[in-house]
């Protein structure tokens, strides 16, 4: 099968896009606290990672190219190309050969893909037998949505059906439109056994609820930390020893493993 062209997109859209990596750098930059939540969280996706000679790792959405200083040997890419990343690629078009990847890393990116189904018809396209989709995304439990709904410049919407195929559409759709639910509501809720019946070449084999209060105590990408640091780290602490299920009820985080069989 050959793969879909990637989509074009306008000067102003890549502009503006490349504009916000740029501020999500330097906000990187100002906070310690952010970047110890990414730096855990890229460490279980790297535990998590198949051998390297299954085929290469290739990071989807890689927006300002955290990814690099945690997984130096992952393949960076993105629908808007910024010198740190190595190609341009889109979720539900992928430049690559069938069965050419062993990896394919999505941090934060799904919630933002119109169609996951696509996405994932091309996951088990280009991943080898034994590959992986890591993915790493918003949870919505109780305390999130509150949280989410408020505070956080992206919609949740728990009333759409994750695995319905939007019309194509025919006006440019910015990247970072996107909608925090769409992991949740694939993986955590009654979703899961349509996808899997619809995708018999893939397997859920992890799904994993983390990360507290800690981590929008650090303001993220757009706000200053909550916290003086010597606090927040000792919630951050305190995180890394509760048990899973206590995050079913408070937990900001998801992290999914799907394998191809």
């Amino acid at each position: 099968m050959s793969s879909p062209a990637t989509p074009e997109l306008s000067p102003a859209v890549r502009e503006s896009t490349l504009a916000r990596f740029a501020e999500h750098r330097r906000a990187w930059d100002a906070n310690p606290a952010l970047r110890a939540c990414y730096a855990r969280w890229y460490q279980l996706l790297c535990s998590a990672l198949p051998p390297r000679e299954l085929g290469a790792w290739v990071e989807l959405g890689s927006g300002p190219g955290f990814a690099a200083e945690f997984i130096p040997e992952m393949i960076l890419t993105d629908i808007v190309q910024a010198p740190w990343h190595a190609r341009r690629a889109a979720a539900e078009a992928l430049p690559f050969a069938d069965g050419e990847i062993g990896a394919l890393v999505l941090f934060d990116v799904l919630h933002h893909v119109a169609a996951p189904v696509r996405f994932f018809a091309e996951a088990v396209r280009v991943l080898r037998p034994g590959g992986r989709v890591l993915l790493v995304e918003p949870y919505i439990s109780p305390l999130s949505r509150v949280i989410y709904g408020r505070f956080h410049p992206e919609g949740v919407d728990m009333s759409v059906d994750p695995l319905v195929t939007p019309p194509v559409a025919h006006e440019e759709k910015d990247p970072f439109l996107s909608n925090q639910a769409l992991p949740t509501l694939l993986f955590c809720r009654k979703h899961v056994r349509r996808f899997l019946a619809m995708f018999p070449q893939l397997a859920v084999s992890r799904v994993e609820r983390f990360a507290g209060l800690a981590y929008p105590a650090t303001g993220g990408l757009s706000r200053r930390p909550l916290l003086p640091l010597g606090l927040w780290k000792a919630l951050f602490a305190l995180e890394s020893i509760l048990p899973e299920f206590v995050f079913r009820l408070f937990g900001f985080r998801l992290f999914v493993i799907v394998e191809r069989r």
